[in-house]
């Protein structure tokens, strides 16, 4: 039994090592810093997109054969969007972590690059 216990409790503390540190998602004043007012890119089904939630409370986004529009507001966890026009029409809420410099990952998995302009 000894054995058991000690051999979880060292596999536990080796998980811990191996396995990297869940990302926090960023807090409305981090975003509002490191998105609001960039323009996003990202890479879809293998097309260049573009997203940009601008500071008066619109987002647009842009492809080479599409491009879509809507507003956005700040959700308790990140933000959500109503797009009203685009290949995705509807509201969606997405969290945002940061991967450090300027790349970003949503909670729908999509790594963003932020660019000014």
């Amino acid at each position: 039994m000894y054995k058991l216990i000690t051999g979880v409790a060292i596999l536990a503390s080796l998980s811990a090592i191996v396995t990297p540190a869940m990302a926090e998602n960023m807090s409305k004043e981090q975003i509002s810093r490191q998105i609001i007012g960039k323009t996003l890119i990202a890479s879809r089904k293998g097309m260049k997109v573009r997203l940009r939630y601008n500071t008066d409370g619109t987002v647009r986004l842009k492809a080479f054969v599409i491009s879509g529009g809507g507003t956005w507001e700040y959700s308790d966890n990140g933000l959500c969007m109503d797009m009203t026009s685009g290949p995705k029409k509807g509201r969606t809420c997405v969290r945002f972590e940061h991967l450090g410099g300027n790349k970003y990952r949503n909670s729908e998995g999509t790594v963003l690059t932020a660019q000014e302009y």
